[in-house]
């Protein structure tokens, strides 16, 4: 990861962007041709830390659901699953199949999610 990371920051082109989503999409997931356009625009034109920071919680109580991909390997269930619950006092699902972009690999999952039915 931290190699294909690497060298899309340094070397922004399709070939390292590509690299980079499937590291990120899960095994059986190939990237689309304007995802990795996508993500070389990214490269060339913007800076991240990296660093997601702190969400700042709204006082009242509302409705939650945390969620992320069997195969994220930035946010990887085992990793992010306590912080969920201790933080937000939720259990963290995880959806089967899906690595870090779940909008790109699971959208029909996704939106039943969202509406609140099964997956």
């Amino acid at each position: 990861m931290l190699a294909a990371s690497a060298a899309w920051f340094l070397q922004p082109a399709p070939r390292s962007s590509a690299r980079l989503l499937r590291a990120m999409l899960a095994p059986d997931h190939e990237p689309r041709e304007r995802l990795v356009e996508w993500m070389t625009l990214v490269a060339r034109y913007s800076r991240s830390s990296g660093a997601p920071g702190m969400a700042d919680l709204p006082a009242r109580p509302v409705p939650r659901t945390v969620f992320t991909g069997e195969h994220d390997v930035f946010l990887p269930p085992k990793r992010l699953g306590p912080a969920v619950t201790r933080t937000l006092g939720v259990e963290l699902r995880v959806l089967p199949g899906a690595g870090h972009l779940v909008v790109e690999e699971a959208p029909d999952r996704l939106a039943a999610l969202v509406d609140g039915g099964t997956w």
